[in-house]
């Protein structure tokens, strides 16, 4: 609170007499205490309004930010199309998988030998889940010729659509693959998959 204001002067009590001191002094006491509340109705407004700000974000737009860590797991057969001499190639699989029901996936994938019983690739993949959500995922997997053809692979999910539209994590599939046929330069491998891993929505 402001100091009170010293004694005043003799010529205000002789120029305005003792009422009108009185009632000056009345209204600088109100003024001190506006001043003083001032600060506190500000303060109280801002909050007002930063409680409002909270109420109106959606609560599962705060969740998707963050996501709740659900394990993956689940079992496809794929079909691989080598293409042996430029090692590009696609695969297609489909199955069951924990949190999206009866799935399909398609791979664009890039594989190169490895020593003399090995090899390696790269690929980007889409998994259609049995709603029609899509999750995407970047992939990078190695394995040996054999036989039989085995292989691990790490899927990194880059995001989706619907649900999945912010979802992240790590899976792995591992396989024993069979070589169907080899016609000219192109080769077909089918596999049974077993996926483990963790998604993130």
């Amino acid at each position: 609170m402001f100091e009170r204001l010293p004694s005043w002067p003799h010529s205000v009590l002789t120029d305005a007499g003792p009422r009108a001191v009185l009632d000056k002094q009345a209204s600088l006491d109100r003024t001190e205490k506006g001043v003083a509340r001032m600060p506190l109705r500000k303060l109280i407004f801002l909050s007002g309004c930063a409680l409002a700000v909270l109420a109106m974000t959606p609560a599962t737009a705060m969740g998707a930010t963050k996501g709740t860590d659900r394990p993956l797991t689940g079992t496809t057969t794929s079909t691989a199309t080598i293409n042996l001499i430029t090692g590009s190639g696609t695969i297609g699989s489909s199955g069951q998988l924990s949190l999206l029901g009866a799935v399909t996936t398609s791979q664009n994938a890039h594989f190169a030998l490895v020593g003399p019983n090995g090899f390696s690739w790269t690929g980007t993949e889409t998994t259609v889940a049995a709603n029609g959500d899509q999750l995407f995922a970047t992939v990078s997997g190695a394995g040996t010729l054999g036989p039989p053809i085995q292989s691990t692979a790490v899927h990194t999910i880059t995001g989706g659509t619907g649900r999945f539209a912010h979802a992240s994590g790590t899976f792995t599939t591992t396989a024993v693959s069979s070589s169907v046929s080899i016609v000219g330069s192109v080769e077909t491998v089918t596999s049974p998959l077993t996926f483990t891993g963790t998604i993130s929505y």
